[in-house]
């Protein structure tokens, strides 16, 4: 099978020059397929030409409300081809098929802030892997973290239950952790001092068919630049991470 490549990144900001600067140069390292971005603060019509000239041509989107929220996919409709079955503003469900693949599913997530929310997303994703009969990619910003380990700060957290209602969500969709290499906290609050938190709240997991189809699969994070989100890169295999 060729390498398959996906980037989901919350970039915090998709309209203005410093964003393009960055999403161009991330695209020249890892060269993906497939685009996942999230709470992009402008609507995709004000990029779609930006996102043509580099050969995406092809969407699948939540807009930002105001400028809350939003998920783009995007892909190079002559490397892959998505399908969206299912969308809302916490997840876009699509099938993924690309020449000598079986087809797949990707949930693109952006957790909501909100725990009650989140809850509403959890439930959903809760009753679709009771169903899913096909490899399933989970992945994205779910802004939450698994344990204290996902979590560096000076103060501890007052959400002692948070970490495990996490882990006890991933169980209940039988979900593997795809791990990652490279930083290990995906967001920083950016405060100084004292008052700076760093923790993981972007990941990639699937299904155990997802994982038997791609055994060799790997995440990387790519360092902080433009936004308090690390952008991730999954690959479909893993030799390939280390020529970047």
């Amino acid at each position: 099978m060729d390498l398959l490549r996906l980037l989901f990144w919350n970039c915090r900001r998709a309209g203005n020059n410093k964003f393009k600067r960055n999403i161009v140069e991330i695209i020249k390292t890892y060269k993906p397929e497939i685009l996942v971005l999230m709470e992009t603060k402008v609507a995709y019509s004000q990029m779609s030409n930006f996102f043509n000239r580099l050969a995406f041509t092809a969407s699948s989107i939540v807009d930002p409300v105001g400028r809350v929220g939003s998920i783009w996919i995007i892909w190079d409709t002559s490397q892959v081809n998505v399908r969206t079955s299912t969308i809302n503003s916490q997840v876009i469900h699509a099938t993924v098929h690309k020449k000598d693949f079986e087809e797949w599913v990707l949930a693109a997530v952006y957790a909501s802030p909100n725990p009650t929310l989140r809850a509403h997303l959890w439930k959903d994703l809760e009753d679709m892997a009771g169903d899913m009969e096909k490899p399933w990619l989970v992945a994205g910003d779910f802004n939450d973290y698994s344990s204290q380990h996902e979590r560096r700060a000076f103060s501890r957290s007052q959400h002692n239950g948070r970490a495990q209602k996490f882990l006890d969500h991933v169980n209940n969709c039988n979900l593997i952790d795809l791990g990652s290499s490279g930083p290990r906290m995906t967001w920083t609050n950016n405060r100084q001092g004292l008052a700076n938190t760093m923790e993981r709240l972007d990941r990639a997991m699937c299904n155990a068919k997802w994982k038997t189809m791609f055994p060799e699969a790997t995440v990387k994070v790519h360092p902080r630049t433009y936004s308090d989100h690390s952008p991730l890169v999954v690959f479909t295999q893993e030799k390939n991470i280390y020529e970047y």
